[in-house]
């Protein structure tokens, strides 16, 4: 195996392990570097060829969290669907999807709130990048035409947090529990149906009240 292909899985090992060390009642705050490295196969002085601390492998950890999901999105992107299409899709796709990747999602939500400073920001900036494709593509549907960017920008962010929340819910379901996931999924859809038809009720008042004022 050529060095450059070792180094890229001794990386990738240092990260999964991480990932492994996690649980309900642990955070990634919790682990040590040692048992990174002792569950990855290394010894502790390879950590320091690829991170410099334990901090800089949960920001990695991060864009290593949210890759799939840009994939899962742009998936869903490239079927051309109506609005109600779209909820109905990309909500049941992403909470199924957030089950079968529990530990990743759980790493997730516990550092959303109660990580670093350093990655709380870097997970916002991923939330904050799928709201943006998310936001263009409302604006790309034939109900939406016309919405200004930022409106579509606003309810994307919206959605995205919703789904952030119902993350909690979905990840306390115990493993191969598929009635509550149904209905979570049915929740789910119902919320962010609300949003979409909210963010079009509003430009209609904004359109009317900018009308009227002329």
């Amino acid at each position: 195996m050529k060095k450059s292909q070792q180094r890229l899985k001794t990386h990738r090992a240092l990260m999964v392990a991480a990932i492994k060390l996690m649980s309900d009642d642990r955070s990634f705050s919790s682990i040590s570097l040692r048992e990174v490295t002792r569950e990855a196969g290394v010894v502790p002085a390879t950590f320091y060829r690829h991170f410099n601390e334990m901090e800089d492998l949960a920001v990695e950890l991060v864009d290593y969290c949210f890759r799939p999901m840009e994939n899962l999105v742009a998936g869903v992107r490239a079927r051309r669907l109506t609005a109600r299409q779209l909820v109905y899709e990309s909500v049941g796709t992403f909470i199924r999807f957030a089950r079968r990747h529990r530990r990743y999602f759980l790493f997730l939500t516990k550092e959303r709130l109660g990580g670093k400073s350093r990655v709380r920001h870097r997970i916002r900036e991923g939330i904050n990048d799928m709201a943006l494709i998310l936001g263009h593509d409302l604006i790309g549907l034939p109900e939406w035409q016309g919405v200004p960017i930022l409106v579509g920008q606003e309810v994307a962010r919206m959605i995205m947090d919703q789904m952030m929340l119902q993350l909690d819910l979905v990840l306390d379901l115990p493993a191969g529990e598929v009635k509550e996931e149904i209905k979570l999924i049915a929740q789910a859809r119902k919320r962010v149906w609300i949003l979409l038809r909210g963010g079009l009720a509003y430009q209609d008042r904004r359109g009317r009240k900018l009308g009227g004022g002329g």
